[in-house]
């Protein structure tokens, strides 16, 4: 199985990115293979192909970690890019919280105990967006900056979720394997 753990993201915030998603797109400045609505979400770490016995490994890890959490707000801000804004090739919505930031490096730091590699580097985000060709950059560069002080909103996390991603040539289809609540 190709697995995931994340936090889904609220419907009114997916409306929201779904409405920048529309201002990129009607900017005909790049083409980009943007995220389905239904897929949104916040990728705390990615597996790979795990079999059970890795997955019971990752379950017992969660649920040791999640339970040392309460349940907080989250809140999605700004626009930006991987590699950057003038070179973008991902396109994304930030996440301003440390709670979430603190949650992903515990739960790193115990993946990597039971075998998987360290993230060197993360910033939490929501993928929107893949570029996979630019047309006209200082467009696509003008329209990412407008949406850098965007606003998406706040949503309680109260439970993180893995997931299982399966590729089609339609995109991927992910489905939840287990959910894990928050809660000391």
């Amino acid at each position: 199985m190709r697995a995931f753990l994340a936090i889904e993201i609220e419907d009114y915030i997916k409306d929201n990115i779904d409405r920048t998603q529309k201002i990129i797109k009607e900017s005909d400045s790049a083409r980009i293979n943007y995220v389905k609505s239904q897929n949104i979400h916040l990728t705390l770490k990615f597996f790979g192909d795990i079999d059970e016995d890795k997955k019971k490994e990752i379950c017992d890890v969660v649920n040791k970690v999640t339970s040392q959490y309460n349940e907080y707000k989250l809140k999605l801000v700004n626009v930006g890019a991987f590699r950057n804004i003038n070179n973008p090739r991902v396109i994304w919505i930030g996440i301003k919280d440390k709670t979430t930031v603190d949650l992903i490096r515990e739960l790193d730091s115990e993946f990597e105990r039971i075998g998987f590699e360290k993230e060197r580097s993360y910033t939490p985000h929501i993928t929107i967006g893949r570029v996979k060709n630019i047309n006209d950059k200082a467009k696509l560069k003008d329209t990412l900056k407008s949406l850098q002080k965007e606003y998406y909103g706040k949503m309680e996390v109260k439970e993180i979720h893995l997931k299982s991603s399966t590729l089609t040539p339609s995109g991927p289809i992910y489905k939840t394997e287990e959910t894990f609540k928050l809660g000391k």
